[in-house]
């Protein structure tokens, strides 16, 4: 199992990482946020560690970066604040597990433990087209880091262009997606909640609007938006 620790104190960094190494962890450490950022752009971890408060980006930028990325590693978030509010930026962020210094190295391993149990190999929370990210575990939609107010049908819409970006989707399976065999093929209302939900990201951000690609005769494409 790789873990990769960001912690900006070397002291607290070492205890950390002599910690997950008596337990078989191949650690990897990062002293700074852009240094984390990146390592966890280039190779593959099962559980990242992260501190808050550190230089160059915060814990904060680092897990919204990843999320915005689609990765899904669990993150458990290490801080020397104990703030409500702190705890709840975090989680809503991405992160999976939230744990106030000083804490014991006992429950930072147990709470390590933890995370790796519940992780299942097929499942994916995060989907995401540049900076359009879904959380399927919080039904939440953010869009350059903004929330989507979206229904039910919309949610589920995007839901399925998603699931296959840059690939398109027929009208028919995004039409039995919704409604099942409930609605028939000539029905306008797949371009009903289409419009809305092109009209609402296009309020965020223009380039928005152009993200779903009508393809004649065929379907719709989901893009990721021009910069």
């Amino acid at each position: 199992m790789r873990v990769l620790v960001a912690e900006d104190d070397e002291r607290m960094l070492a205890l950390l990482e002599k910690a997950l190494k008596m337990e078989k962890f191949d650690v990897e450490l990062a002293k700074d946020g852009e240094m984390a950022l990146q390592l966890a752009k280039q190779r593959k971890f099962n559980l990242i560690v992260l501190d808050i408060e550190m230089p160059k980006k915060s814990g904060f930028e680092v897990i919204a970066a990843l999320r915005a990325l689609g990765d899904s590693t669990p993150i458990l978030v290490i801080s020397a604040h104990g703030l409500v509010e702190d705890r709840v930026k975090g989680l809503d962020l991405g992160a999976d597990d939230y744990l106030v210094k000083s804490f014991s190295l006992t429950e930072l391993l147990s709470r390590v433990r933890a995370l790796l149990r519940r992780q299942t190999p097929n499942r994916r929370n995060f989907f995401s087209a540049g900076d359009l990210l879904l959380n399927l575990a919080t039904m939440k939609v953010t869009f350059h880091q903004q929330e989507l107010e979206l229904s039910k049908k919309e949610f589920a819409l995007l839901f399925a262009l998603l699931k296959k970006k840059d690939c398109v989707v027929s009208r028919k399976e995004l039409l039995e997606n919704l409604w099942g065999e409930k609605v028939k093929q000539t029905s306008n209302a797949l371009e009903v909640h289409l419009c809305a939900l092109r009209r609402k990201l296009g309020m965020i951000h223009p380039a928005g609007e152009k993200m779903i690609k009508t393809v004649r005769g065929i379907g719709f494409r989901l893009v990721s938006p021009e910069k």
